[in-house]
């Protein structure tokens, strides 16, 4: 794809100690535009942007950065680059500006320019006050926003964000979503792994589904949704799990996926449906302590797709 900013070619990368990682996955990022990368943990979005990071060597496949090759000029692919990692690390004796402005300068900002985009962005994040802070008494959110801000302050023409909104409080999140529409909006190529379905559907342009180390899915956010037509998502919270096993033998019950210690029912939409499922759950011996009926999302398509959650009991 030749007007692509990032470009991944069959990219295989596992790790011997667990076998797990990524296998035959290919993607392509175009300027301008958000690309979700959507999976459980364990289903190799990390190790993914590991690799298109230059961070780690995949054992075989290509990529390329704004024409770059990945492999052979990684020095002039990383200056493109802007990367975010899960669990952000900071030099924890300097402050915050510090931080930032040792990453921004690396990456040859001039002085006046970093300053004044530094001081924008700090504003922006919330950070303004505790800037002179050192970075080890930054909590973990605050950490996420520092990393944020050091991911953006050289304007790359690539971003590669890992779960960047997880820790974030409500209006951190906010103030992320409008950088990252901003960014977007002035050409960058974004490319977020997320397991938040919210947010990777108001943001994306398109999505691409890992299970396992591969690529299982690619397309818009309301093209797979719209997949799932004439279904509704009845989701159950419940005080303990429960046996399920009566619950798919509803009619009109399609699938039956447990998410924390709560049940998602994906089940046509037709009168009586939400009543049956309530009543089998009941039998089943479950407590219920909420219910909604709700429009199918990622999550529902994922567990079509894959027969499995896409978070755990911890993430739920």
């Amino acid at each position: 794809m030749a007007s692509a900013a990032l470009e991944a070619e069959n990219i295989t990368r596992r790790y011997r100690s667990s076998g797990r990682g990524v296998e035959g996955v290919s993607l392509s990022v175009a300027p301008g535009e958000v690309l979700g990368l959507v999976g459980p943990n364990g289903s190799g979005k990390s190790t993914l942007l590991r690799v298109l990071s230059t961070a780690i060597a995949p054992d075989s496949g290509a990529f390329r950065v704004c024409g770059l090759d990945g492999l052979r000029e990684r020095r002039k692919v990383r200056a493109r680059l802007g990367i975010m990692v899960d669990r952000p690390t900071h030099y924890g004796d300097l402050s915050g500006w510090a931080n930032a402005y040792l990453f921004a300068r690396a990456y040859g900002v001039p002085e006046e320019k970093a300053d004044r985009a530094l001081r924008g962005l700090f504003e922006h994040f919330g950070l303004a006050e505790y800037r002179d802070e050192k970075a080890k008494t930054y909590s973990y959110g605050m950490a996420k926003k520092l990393a944020l801000i050091e991911a953006l302050a050289h304007e790359p023409a690539v971003l590669l964000l890992d779960e960047p909104s997880l820790g974030l409080d409500y209006t951190s999140r906010l103030a992320y979503q409008r950088k990252l529409r901003e960014a977007a909006e002035n050409g960058c190529a974004v490319l977020l792994a997320s397991n938040q379905v919210d947010e990777v559907e108001a943001l994306c342009d398109r999505v691409v589904f890992l299970h396992r180390g591969r690529a299982v899915a690619e397309g818009t956010p309301e093209g797979l949704v719209s997949s799932l037509e004439g279904l509704r998502r009845v989701v159950a919270a419940l005080r303990n799990p429960v046996p399920y096993a009566e619950v798919g033998e509803v009619p009109g019950v399609r699938r039956v996926v447990p998410e924390g210690r709560g049940l998602v029912v994906h089940c046509e939409d037709r009168p009586g449906i939400v009543a049956g499922v309530v009543g089998a759950i009941v039998r089943c011996g479950g407590d219920i302590t909420g219910l909604s009926v709700e429009r199918p999302t990622l999550e529902d398509v994922f567990a079509r797709l894959t027969g499995e959650a896409l978070r755990g009991e911890d993430e739920a």
